[in-house]
């Protein structure tokens, strides 16, 4: 058993357990209650030595690309539909697993919103160049779950989807990444 019986872990069910600096959401386990915890944690710490619990949210789940250095733009949002219960490792690569739609069909009000905290994410923590903020929308209000500062760049990722909606082609949003690497702080 991974917890230690001097502390008491306060968790919240359904919970999600995963490595802290781990991408494309490897370790990534939905805890439904108290006794998958022990295995989730496990798998978690086989990626990372530092693993987060937190709260599962439940809500229109987003992603908002974010791109530039003194005066960074937030792209348009895009949606994930996981036509399984979380957007895991599984959902992210296999087509079949999950639709993401760019523009996300949420109100013009909520996608300013969540584009609002992304940017505010991306300044708080210093980001250059670009970053790809995942967020859940409840109750019309956005809620940031974390900040990739080294997202996918292929074609086929988000951000770069999302920039192309907003009339940015790939090639251009390359050399653009490029200059802004080369920008002075």
């Amino acid at each position: 058993m991974l917890a230690d019986p001097g502390w008491r872990l306060a968790v919240e069910y359904p919970a999600i357990v995963k490595p802290v600096r781990q991408g494309s959401s490897f370790g990534l386990s939905l805890v439904p209650d108290a006794a998958g915890l022990d295995a989730a944690l496990a798998l978690a710490f086989e990626h990372d030595d530092r693993v987060l619990v937190e709260e599962r949210i439940v809500g229109t789940e987003v992603t908002c690309g974010v791109i530039g250095n003194e005066a960074p733009e937030a792209l348009p949002l895009v949606e994930i539909v996981a036509k399984g219960p979380v957007f895991d490792y599984h959902a992210k690569y296999d087509p079949a697993a999950s639709e993401e739609i760019c523009p996300a069909r949420v109100a013009p009000a909520l996608q300013a919103a969540a584009q609002d905290a992304a940017l505010r994410a991306h300044r708080a923590l210093g980001c250059r160049g670009l970053s790809r903020v995942d967020l859940i929308l409840r109750e019309e209000k956005p809620v940031v779950l974390e900040v990739n500062t080294m997202p996918g760049m292929t074609a086929n990722s988000l951000l770069p989807k999302a920039a192309r909606v907003a009339g940015l082609p790939f090639p251009e949003l390359l050399d653009r990444l490029v200059r802004w690497a080369l920008e002075a702080r």
